[in-house]
């Protein structure tokens, strides 16, 4: 290793080799993360940091002892779940905290909050930020949609990456609710949200920092947001829903797949665009991300009126990725800003180090 260069460990998730028939995840899905990782440690690498890899199925003494072993400057963290569980994402993330070793991408609360659809909206509602109205249903228990003017739209309250997102998510009656709603009660074993759906434009915020707070000499950049995206539905069969769908987002075979196409930048007007940046900008903040994320939101037809969808704190980052093209309109090239996400957690050990010296010093 040449003398002076940093170390990067590139920490990914590995899924269970047999995964179980009503497994969500899919051979989409998989190869998709392994392009992620490759791009990610290829972009490091022409950036002139040395790079180690580690697979992660669980987390044992075992897995410690290696981390400890390479010793590396910082973690790029891109594990998305745990055990085959998104919802397990955060304690990776926390085992890093544990290790004292600083890596790239949100802290394990703002991973954990997000996930949880109905957590993440509630505090964004504290917060005076525009989120569709919505119910919490759990099974076994009834409910109402009597606060709720439809259609609706119907997804598991800790999912990511579209799963559980289907044509028929999106609903007029409260027979079809039920229906949906039993469904993802048996299927992924949690509760549904149900929301007002927002008919309107699909709009992503591709936002990129370190978190608010933690801005220093060494990283002098507050969060900016890179670009705002659009999802084209123009394509969309009549018969289908104007949603990003699991097919769409992951299935190339599937004639949805073609009909949802990223546009960046999207063709806003300024003022509009504006708003859009400050609420995406206040969402990053309430929500704790860090480093980088992409809020999703719809622009409603009737009003203009921006409503905020989810907070993604673990956004695909492979390249030509919403995020990679955002950063493309920003000026950036996939190995600038993959090696911009690294400074962070390189800065936030130099100033970790920093403060111990200095506390030692007092002491």
């Amino acid at each position: 290793m040449a003398n002076g260069q940093k170390t990067i460990l590139i920490v990914y998730d590995i899924l269970s080799d047999k995964p179980s028939p009503d497994d969500p995840q899919s051979e989409y899905t998989l190869a998709d993360t392994r392009s992620e990782i490759e791009a990610v440690e290829k972009a490091l690498k022409e950036g002139g940091f040395g790079v180690k890899m580690l697979g992660l199925r669980r987390i044992n003494s075992k897995v410690v002892a290696k981390i400890e072993e390479i010793n590396p400057d910082a973690i790029f963290n891109l594990c998305e779940s745990l055990y085959d569980q998104a919802r397990h994402e955060m304690f990776v993330a926390g085992l890093f905290e544990l290790l004292k070793i600083p890596y790239t991408g949100s802290p394990p609360f703002a991973l954990g909050l997000a996930l949880n659809k109905r957590k993440a909206k509630q505090i964004l509602r504290a917060a005076g930020l525009p989120t569709p109205a919505s119910i919490l249903t759990i099974q076994g228990q009834p409910f109402s949609l009597s606060d709720l003017t439809p259609p609706y739209f119907i997804k598991p309250v800790r999912e990511d990456a579209s799963i559980g997102i289907s044509s028929h998510s999106v609903v007029t009656t409260k027979e079809e609710a039920l229906e949906r709603v039993k469904f993802i009660h048996e299927t992924y074993h949690q509760p549904a949200l149900i929301e007002e759906f927002i008919a309107g434009r699909e709009i992503n915020v591709s936002i990129m920092g370190p978190a608010y707070g933690q801005v220093s000499e060494s990283t002098p950049l507050e969060p900016r947001v890179l670009a705002v995206g659009e999802i084209d539905f123009s394509k969309m069969p009549e018969n289908e829903p104007n949603i990003v769908s699991y097919q769409a987002k992951w299935d190339p075979k599937s004639p949805l797949y073609e009909a949802t196409e990223p546009r960046y930048p999207a063709k806003l007007d300024p003022e509009i665009q504006t708003k859009i940046e400050k609420i995406a900008l206040r969402a990053y903040q309430e929500i704790g991300c860090r480093d980088y994320a992409r809020i999703d939101g719809r622009l409603r037809d009737e009003d203009g009126k921006f409503f905020i969808l989810e907070i993604n704190t673990n956004p695909d980052i492979s390249p030509e990725a919403g995020l990679d093209r955002a950063a493309h309109v920003a000026g950036m090239t996939y190995n600038q800003w993959m090696c911009e996400v690294a400074s962070y957690a390189l800065a936030r050990a130099k100033k970790k180090i920093s403060q111990e010296i200095a506390t030692k010093s007092v002491i």
